[in-house]
């Protein structure tokens, strides 16, 4: 948490909407934060691991996807299933949040009666999450009324929802965003109000490891230099123009490595830049993307030629290294079978001492170097080379060690 504001790191707040979630009550919440810095993600890996932990399949409710049949299992076998309902306000109709209302007759007494949503009638029966995405930025009030008619009463329309349903919406502050309305005062005092601030570059590398293993590394490389580039999220509510936050490089850096492999040419790959990232942003990342450094065999045999390099050459630098380490750490675990952690040092000791040199350089520049290029080899490796090679190079090398040691708390 940061000091004294009451602002949540992610990680404590996915810590407490889980909680929240398995208390019996599952008081409504609101999440509020910049854009941009993966809020509805969030939430999404909590409905995941909640349905994990309780032996449910989980059931992202997407309308197109739902079969007659799919439906019919549903409803027969309501409490093996966890559904996820993910709604984004300002793409939303009254009706489609509270029903559509068809007239009928009964003894010839003809009555308006509302037909609710697929969803809601889902949520009366499944246990789940309900999203309810941008309400601050909402500007129909009949939309609004119907969403807080969700978030206070637990209803669509006539429609309550079961004791395993929380819901949960988000939005952002009005100083992230001119576009963000205030939320009614009785409003606020029904939910639990937890405001997120942005991951950390370190959080999100971690985070893209696990969920996006062979992202392009030098967007990475990127955000070490220039950290403060990570979130900027503009001051005018309206533009035609990209701006830099978790999410833009997230999606930079799943599609750099393709479209390279497809041979995009450089005015292209610019524009790709320039689009995820706005245009001064994606043109100093671009230019910071063609540096030139030399191969990783010269930096083996030279080590003295990365301390020769000017400070955005050697993130690129790092880069090099790192694939060049795990390609080597590859090559040499096909002639090891099975997990054993020792045989597993055993056979990087000869390879490990070959790059020390070079490493103890990167740690006598700067403990990011090392930062970094952890993080890069970490999403190419797996058990047991990872934590083989750790051992080794730290068992190898005092400042390496060191350097590791002062960063620990980053690498978990």
């Amino acid at each position: 948490m940061t000091e004294l504001s009451g602002v949540l790191k992610p990680s404590a707040a996915k810590r407490l909407l889980y909680f929240i979630n398995h208390t019996d009550a599952k008081r409504s919440t609101l999440l509020l934060g910049p854009p941009g810095i993966g809020k509805s993600i969030l939430v999404r890996e909590v409905a995941e691991e909640t349905a994990r932990a309780a032996g449910l399949t989980f059931l992202e409710y997407r309308r197109q996807n739902l079969r007659t049949a799919d439906l019919e299992e549903i409803f027969a076998h309501p409490d093996r299933y966890f559904v996820f309902v993910d709604l984004r306000l300002t793409e939303t109709e009254p009706v489609d949040l509270l029903g559509r209302p068809a007239t009928i007759s009964i003894r010839e007494r003809r009555q308006l009666v509302y037909h609710p949503p697929q969803w809601a009638v889902l949520l009366a029966e499944v246990p789940g999450i309900l999203f309810l995405d941008e309400l601050t930025n909402v500007q129909r009030p009949d939309v609004l009324a119907a969403a807080y008619k969700l978030i206070q009463d637990r209803a669509a329309g006539f429609v309550g929802f079961g004791p395993g349903v929380h819901v949960i919406a988000a939005g952002n502050r009005p100083e992230d965003s001119v576009l963000a309305n205030p939320l009614p005062a009785p409003l606020l005092n029904r939910v639990y109000q937890i405001t997120v601030e942005p991951p950390r570059i370190e959080q999100w590398m971690r985070w893209m490891n696990t969920n996006h293993p062979g992202g392009h590394n030098h967007v990475f490389a990127y955000l070490q230099r220039f950290p403060q580039d990570f979130c900027r999220v503009p001051a005018e509510g309206e533009t035609l123009e990209s701006y830099p936050t978790p999410r833009s490089y997230t999606s930079l850096a799943r599609d750099l490595p393709a479209a390279i492999e497809a041979g995009l040419d450089r005015p292209a790959l610019r524009a790709l830049c320039i689009a995820a990232l706005g245009r001064e942003v994606g043109q100093k990342f671009f230019t910071f993307l063609e540096y030139n450094v030399p191969a990783y065999e010269t930096f083996i045999k030279n080590p003295a030629v990365f301390a020769a390099l000017d400070v955005d050459q050697r993130y690129i630098g790092v880069v090099v290294v790192g694939q060049g380490l795990a390609a080597t750490v590859t090559a040499a675990s096909g002639g090891v079978a099975g997990d054993d952690i020792m045989e597993a040092r055993a056979a990087l000791r000869p390879h490990v001492t070959n790059c020390i040199p070079l490493l103890d350089v990167m740690a006598g520049q700067s403990r990011e170097y090392l930062t970094l290029l952890w993080y890069l080899i970490a999403s190419r490796l797996s058990h047991p080379w990872n934590d083989a090679l750790f051992l080794e190079m730290c068992a190898q090398s005092e400042p390496v060690m060191q350097a590791y040691a002062a960063i620990g708390e980053l690498l978990g």
